[in-house]
């Protein structure tokens, strides 16, 4: 028995230090193993940021393309006009040239007076006929420079409106053209935005596949360890119920054995009543101590 106490009792220490190993490997493992999947989930959130600013640049994009979309006809709309107006004043300047080098420096209203006052006088006045040619000739003169200076006048005004409506035009053409590049950069910009964010996915991808693979070796190793330590801890349980019961039939065996050296006692002691035979102080303490009890 005391052999195979001594041999349990070495079965359990040898356990104990197993188990104590063991756990000491777990802890790494699993401080190891936290640590990859840490890594991964640091990885996977990198990568669901990048998903994300790809949906918003890809949002940003197709909305600024759209507007370069429909502000292009606009532009192609006042140019096509601009080049009307231009073939407008090439016009009115083709007809004054037709006209020739013309320099009157009279209005033509002043020269409208002079007529009217002309035809009044052959209307009012007597007059040879000699000098009413010569009025009518005077008059058809002054007609003459009165159609060219009407004429000027008029083509001049034109010139001047068709002039600034081109300017205008222009201006708008040129306003519409900045806001088409500025918003074709920003569209641009976010197509740059959305190859970044997939090339940096592209990086992380494999990044992410080998710390989670990584996490999951270590998670089997720390699973098949694990197993292990609980075997031992069943192994050492049952060595210490082995010993837990050596430990109760040797107490039994020894009350059993008190139980019996004192029942042998009280005999001895009830024999010597009985024979009225001096008691010791011993007999008497045997026999206080089972009435006690």
């Amino acid at each position: 028995m005391a052999s195979n106490q001594k041999e349990l009792v070495e079965q359990l220490s040898s356990f104990k230090l197993e188990i104590s190993k063991l756990k000491n490997s777990l802890n790494g493992l699993n401080a190891e193993k936290e640590s990859w999947f840490s890594k991964k989930e640091e990885l996977s959130k990198k990568i669901r940021e990048n998903i994300k600013k790809i949906k918003d640049s890809k949002a940003k994009r197709d909305a600024l393309t759209k507007e370069v979309k429909e502000l292009k006809p606009k532009r192609d709309i006042i140019n096509k006009e601009t080049s009307t107006k231009l073939s407008e004043l090439s016009k009115l300047k083709g007809e004054q040239e037709e006209l020739g080098p013309l320099e009157i420096k009279i209005p033509p209203s002043k020269i409208k007076q002079q007529m009217d006052k002309l035809e009044f006088t052959i209307e009012t006045e007597p007059i040879s006929f000699q000098k009413e040619k010569e009025i009518m000739k005077k008059i058809k003169g002054l007609k003459k420079i009165y159609d060219s200076a009407r004429f000027i006048a008029e083509t001049d005004k034109k010139n001047r409106h068709v002039s600034n409506e081109v300017r205008h035009m222009r201006k708008e053409a040129n306003e519409a053209h900045k806001l088409i590049q500025e918003k074709a950069r920003g569209s641009q910009s976010m197509h740059e935005e959305i190859l970044k964010a997939s090339a940096e996915i592209g990086k992380l991808k494999p990044e992410e596949e080998d710390a989670f693979k990584k996490f999951s070796e270590l998670k089997a190793k720390f699973n098949g360890l694990n197993s292990q330590l609980k075997e031992k801890f069943r192994e050492m349980n049952a060595v210490k119920s082995q010993l837990d019961k050596i430990f109760v039939d040797k107490r039994d065996k020894r009350k059993h054995e008190e139980e019996s050296f004192l029942k042998s006692k009280e005999d001895a002691v009830n024999e010597k009543i009985k024979k009225r035979q001096k008691l010791t102080t011993e007999d008497l303490l045997v026999f206080q101590g089972r009435n006690r009890g």
